[in-house]
């Protein structure tokens, strides 16, 4: 990324789902994704796989609740994507980008049986989290999801 790119934490979370499902969640726009985790509470024995790549994070889940989470770094205005999840599950999945502070900058909502949501959020330099911070905000975010 160039000088001037700002850091923001964007989280895909579902509470309660009752079957295993792949997440990907690609964003769109000129971006990388520089760290990112996943914590999982499992209903049920499944095969499990978290990968985080620059331009994407695919999560193999199993039932149960998730909360996954990435760094994003950009210089762009606006933070945009798409969430596929396959099977779709029975339960909501939210995508919430986050700025300074763990503060909530925008949240779009994947209504249960549905497997694609297209998701957009304008950023601004002066609300994104401060770099030395970027880590400790994320992993705040991804504390063990309640069942």
């Amino acid at each position: 990324m160039s000088n001037g790119a700002s850091y923001y934490a964007l989280t895909v979370v579902e509470q309660g789902a009752s079957t295993a499902a792949y997440y990907a969640l690609t964003p769109t726009s000129n971006l990388e994704m520089s760290q990112g985790g996943a914590t999982m509470d499992p209903t049920a024995a499944a095969a499990t796989m978290v990968n985080i790549y620059p331009q994407t994070l695919q999560i193999q889940a199993p039932a149960g609740s998730l909360s996954a989470g990435v760094t994003i770094v950009t210089s762009d205005d606006r933070i945009a994507g798409r969430l596929l999840v396959s099977p779709p599950v029975n339960v909501a999945v939210i995508v919430t980008l986050y700025g300074a502070g763990g503060q909530q900058i925008g949240q779009s909502i994947l209504d249960p049986a549905v497997g694609t949501l297209v998701f957009s959020f304008p950023v601004y330099p002066e609300k994104s989290i401060p770099k030395g911070d970027a880590q400790g905000v994320l992993q705040r975010l991804l504390q063990k999801p309640k069942s």
